[in-house]
């Protein structure tokens, strides 16, 4: 019902265990013919609160459920001209089951009739501490791109929704121009010896070759998108004798989730996490900080292998020669496209022959693990074949657990991502390992994430290897879930929740010692725990990508230096890209260690 108002004045909000509480403030609903805009909302309150316009000023707040189901959770978002309350309507109709426009007040005297009436979004944002200090602010270098969130993105201090005129209003600091493909204006601040002063990060302008066709600027402007299509392939049917060959690689914590039943990947929420995903810093920008999907998750969440050599190699062996040589028999040629087709796959090695010989089982094994990693880990746009580049690198069953998976994997993701929030059609697709993106989000947010009724491993006193042992991510497919019914128009519902996160929303340290003592994890989850804050670039053949941790120390239990130090993720990187057609022309050495450098 959006032509009716609760105004709740005279008086403090509360903390209660829901979120913020109204307490014992005087409540008053006004009734409208229609839908009210902002200034006739605040009309109304001045005619309803008795007060004078020229002698007292308003600051509007409107609070909005951003729980979900049984498990409500309240934040109070300002309110200060027609596009912070039209946003706060959206919130609060569009899915939510606590469909009622709830606005709090605060009146302050004027100190003179004369005085300049300032809007209360001016004010709310005039109230922050000068020496405020947060987790999002612009790099220490003007030189390269300034500002870390797009328009769309919330004040970076508190939960506030802005008009686009505040967003991108000009600071009061000097210019440049960002010298490259792609030039855009970069405004930046004063930075002596490392200090700098407290900067509202949204008014620094994003590199314009990113910042132009970004999915979040299409969404502040108005457009509306569609979700993006994800990709990911099933793996083949899996046979108790692979197993010799997936411990020695690694893969076993992938293995026991794929056996388990993959979760069906959430279309909306991976969707509204690609909007806020930033190429510059390769991080999701929140209203609350920065995050993003480190090494550490890829070890616990699906316990892949970090330590090893890069998965890169220099191909001197055709691709049709190497499936004839390892699987015993090569698909039909396809020049046209890379990859083996999902159907050839499944019809020649789906299913092992109980009565067959160990060649026959290797073979098997190597087309197991392609569908496995060229399926989940490094799944391509095509929607019918699983990626092969990985195949030379699994043929060698014997060296397989030699290579960093688990950094080739945050690699591709990264990739995937930074193309995807620049797309913006229909067709727009989404690859990457979603797997993880989706386990990620879950262990992080409470938007889109299912109740976990009943934590149920296996008992690992009855297993014969400790490399079997559960991964963090097992829990969300072996445990008893209840998943919340989708709300209508759910991409544009989880946008809206992302739009009103809150710090104490988020888990920022998912993986506390007491909690992974508890879980009894493979021994694979934190043996690499010293490569987790590498600052070592991420390599999956052609695409190498720069790791950011230092910009998401919170994540790891650690102190957050305030502005983060920025280190360029390269333009030139993120355009890169070759064929499957020409890839075998390159040479690229395959002795690349993943190595760790202390921050």
């Amino acid at each position: 019902m959006d032509n009716f108002v609760r105004v709740y004045s005279g008086g403090e909000l509360v903390k209660g265990p829901s979120g913020v509480e109204f307490g014992d403030l005087s409540e008053e609903g006004i009734w409208f013919k229609a839908a009210p805009t902002y200034g006739e909302l605040i009309d109304a309150v001045y005619e309803k609160l008795g007060l004078d316009p020229a002698t007292h000023s308003l600051r509007a707040q409107g609070r909005t459920n951003v729980g979900g189901g049984a498990h409500r959770h309240f934040i109070m978002v300002p309110i200060g001209d027609d596009m912070s309350w039209s946003n706060y309507v959206k919130a609060v109709f569009n899915g939510t089951d606590w469909n009622c426009l709830e606005v709090y007040v605060q009146t302050e005297k004027r100190a003179s009739t004369s005085t300049e009436v300032v809007s209360s979004e001016h004010e709310l944002m005039d109230s922050e501490p000068p020496d405020a200090q947060h987790q999002n602010a612009p790099p220490p270098d003007p030189a390269q791109s300034a500002s870390l969130f797009t328009p769309s993105m919330v004040n970076a201090y508190a939960p506030t929704v802005h008009s686009m005129r505040a967003r991108l209003r000009k600071p009061r600091t000097n210019t440049r121009t960002y010298a490259g493909k792609g030039s855009a204006e970069v405004q930046f601040g004063q930075y002596q010896c490392g200090a700098s002063e407290p900067v509202d990060t949204t008014t620094y302008t994003l590199i314009g070759l990113y910042d132009m066709d970004h999915r979040a600027r299409a969404l502040a402007s108005g457009k509306n998108l569609t979700e993006l299509n994800p990709r990911n392939r099933e793996p083949l049917r899996f046979d108790k004798r692979y197993e010799c060959y997936l411990r020695p690689a690694g893969l076993m914590g992938l293995v026991n989730i794929s056996k388990a039943g993959l979760p069906s990947i959430d279309r909306a929420l991976v969707s509204a996490l690609v909007d806020r995903w930033r190429p510059e810093t390769h991080t999701f920008h929140m209203p609350c900080g920065e995050l993003t999907i480190t090494l550490q998750d890829v070890s616990m969440i699906l316990g892949l292998p970090i330590a090893g050599r890069a998965v890169t190699l220099n191909q001197t062996e055709c691709y049709s020669e190497s499936y004839q040589r390892y699987l015993g028999k090569a698909p039909p040629l396809d020049k046209a496209r890379h990859g083996l087709k999902v159907a050839w796959i499944r019809a020649q090695f789906n299913n092992c022959p109980d009565d067959t010989d160990e060649e026959t089982v290797k073979k098997h094994a190597r087309a197991y693990i392609l569908s496995l990693v060229g399926g989940l880990l490094f799944p391509d746009a095509s929607g019918d074949r699983y990626n092969a580049y990985p195949f030379p690198l699994i043929a060698d069953l014997e060296n397989i657990g030699s290579y960093s998976w688990g950094s080739a994997t945050l690699a591709y993701l990264y990739r995937a991502m930074c193309d995807a929030c620049r797309r913006q059609s229909e067709q727009g697709n989404l690859t990457g390992c979603l797997l993880l993106l989706q386990l990620w989000s879950w262990e992080r947010f409470p938007i889109g994430r299912p109740d976990m009724v009943k934590l149920k491993y296996p008992n690992v006193d009855e297993l014969e290897d400790e490399r079997d042992r559960p991964t963090v991510g097992l829990r969300w497919v072996v445990g008893v879930c209840t998943y919340r019914s989708a709300p209508a128009r759910c991409y544009e519902h989880f946008t809206n929740e992302f739009d009103l996160l809150t710090d104490d929303q988020v888990v920022w340290s998912p993986y506390r010692e007491e909690r992974v003592e508890k879980l009894q994890l493979a021994p694979i989850c934190t043996q690499d725990s010293h490569l987790w804050l590498t600052q070592a670039p991420l390599v999956f053949f052609f695409m190498v990508e720069v790791y950011t941790p230092e910009r998401v120390m919170r994540q790891f239990g650690l102190h957050q230096e305030c502005p983060p130090p920025f280190r360029d993720t390269s333009v030139e990187l993120h355009w890169y890209d070759v064929s499957a057609k020409y890839y075998h022309l390159l040479h690229w050495p395959c002795t690349i260690v993943f190595y760790s450098r202390k921050l």
